[in-house]
C-alpha cells in the first residue's frame, strides 16, 4: 500500500511541477561606455528643449499592472510590478557621480506563470549627440545575462546609432549592434556590444542619434497545462485521499 502511495503521490507532484511552470526572460548589462577618436563629441544634458533621454517601463497583462519611470541618463530608474508568482521589473543604476554615462549598469526580467504574460523595457539612453568634424564616437556594454526559458519569451538588447536632422534618423546596419534569444535557446553572440558612428562630413560637426535598450517579455499561456496534465494531477490527489482514506479505516 505505501508504493501505491508513493506513486500517487509522486504523479501529483509531477503533475503539479507542469503547473508551476513559468516563463522567464533577462537580460542585464553592465560597463555602459562612450569614447572618442579624430575629435570630440557634445551630448545635452537636462536641457529645457529635450525630454529625460533615459526610463523605465514595465506591465503585466492578465491581468493589467502597469509601472514607469523617466530619467536623464545616468540616473537611478526602477520600475516593478507583481501578480502572484509573476513578476516584471526594469532598472538603470549610476556607477559614476554625476550625469555621466560611463558606467551605467540595466537590467530587464519578466518572470511568469499560471496565463500570465508581461514586458519590461530599460532604455538606458534615447539621444542625440553632436560629434566633430571626422570624429568617431562609440558605445559599448557588456552583457552580464541574457536568457530565456520558456517557448513564449524573448530577450534582447542593443545599440542603435543613426545621422539625423532632429527630423529624420538615417540608420545604417553597420552602426548597430544587437544580443537577442528566443524561448528556450541559449545565446552564443559576443560578450560584449559595441557600435561606432563616423562624422562623414568634411566642414561640419554633425548630430547623430543614439539609442541604448534592453527588453525582455515572456508569456506563460503556453505552459498551461494539457488536459491530459491536469487529468494526471487529479487523478494522483485521488489517489493519495483513497490510499488515506483506506489508511485511517485499518
Amino acid at each position: 500500500m505505501m508504493k501505491t502511495f508513493k506513486f500517487a503521490l509522486g504523479a501529483a507532484l509531477i503533475a503539479a511541477s507542469h503547473l508551476a511552470a513559468a516563463d522567464v526572460a533577462e537580460v542585464k548589462v553592465s560597463d555602459v561606455t562612450l569614447s572618442v577618436a579624430g575629435g570630440w563629441y557634445y551630448m545635452p544634458v537636462e536641457v529645457d528643449w529635450r525630454s529625460p533621454t533615459a526610463g523605465t517601463s514595465v506591465g503585466l497583462q492578465n491581468p493589467s499592472f502597469l509601472d514607469s519611470m523617466t530619467a536623464w541618463h545616468g540616473r537611478v530608474a526602477g520600475s516593478s510590478v507583481t501578480d502572484g508568482a509573476s513578476s516584471a521589473i526594469a532598472s538603470l543604476t549610476a556607477r559614476t557621480a554625476g550625469d555621466h554615462l560611463e558606467g551605467v549598469t540595466a537590467q530587464a526580467k519578466v518572470d511568469v506563470s499560471g496565463g500570465q504574460a508581461g514586458w519590461s523595457f530599460a532604455n538606458v539612453l534615447d539621444n542625440q549627440i553632436l560629434v566633430a568634424v571626422g570624429a568617431t564616437i562609440t558605445f559599448s556594454m557588456k552583457l552580464d545575462s541574457l536568457l530565456a526559458n520558456g517557448g513564449m519569451s524573448q530577450g534582447n538588447a542593443y545599440i542603435e546609432l543613426c545621422s539625423t536632422d532632429f527630423t529624420t534618423d538615417t540608420c545604417l546596419p553597420g552602426n548597430y549592434a544587437e544580443a537577442v534569444v528566443f524561448g528556450d535557446s541559449a545565446y552564443s553572440g559576443p560578450s560584449i556590444l559595441t557600435a561606432s558612428w563616423t562624422n562623414p562630413s568634411t566642414t561640419e560637426n554633425l548630430w547623430a542619434k543614439v539609442r541604448i535598450s534592453l527588453s525582455a517579455s515572456a508569456d506563460s499561456v503556453s505552459a498551461v497545462p494539457e488536459p491530459s496534465t491536469y487529468a494526471l494531477w487529479l487523478g494522483g490527489l485521488a489517489a493519495v485521499g483513497a490510499v488515506a482514506r483506506r489508511r485511517r479505516r485499518d
